[in-house]
């Protein structure tokens, strides 16, 4: 079981970039429902979704696995990515197209911490990166480190 709930010590970055509480079947996390729009001088031609989730307790492959089976795709949903955060990363990333690309795409990675990312999530490793930063300088503030006073 990978467990980082740690990260839920710090809502008020996660909700910053957009983020909210998740749970589905004992998996924990964070999620964001970004929106794309396509404008025009006659106005709005398309609007259509991402759904990013930062996936932080799991029993990794068994909970992978039942995503990538059993996770549907919605309507006007273009991309759903799953960020898996594990100590020791392997098989980076898989990918599924629900029917054939028309009705979306859904991508799980799995992250360490401050380790090398796919492209593709150029935007979420860092943020998990980021929020690990903060924590451990809260560890560091709370147990009497070196607080940057001199």
């Amino acid at each position: 079981m990978f467990d980082y709930s740690v990260f839920t010590t710090i809502p008020d970055f996660w909700t910053y970039w957009g983020f909210e509480p998740w749970e589905y079947m004992g998996m924990k996390g964070f999620s964001r429902k970004v929106t794309f729009v396509k404008d025009s001088i006659m106005g709005e031609i398309a609007r259509y979704y991402a759904y990013d989730y930062i996936v932080l307790v799991h029993r990794g492959n068994v909970d992978a696995d039942i995503i990538y089976r059993n996770w549907k795709p919605g309507p006007d949903v273009m991309l759903q990515r799953f960020v898996f955060v594990e100590e020791r990363a392997v098989d980076k990333k898989r990918i599924k197209s629900f029917f054939m690309g028309f009705r979306g795409f859904l991508e799980i990675y799995r992250y360490s911490v401050n380790t090398s990312y796919d492209k593709k999530i150029k935007d979420l490793a860092p943020l998990v990166d980021k929020a690990w930063e903060l924590i451990q300088k809260q560890k560091t503030d709370v147990y009497g480190g070196d607080s940057g006073k001199h």
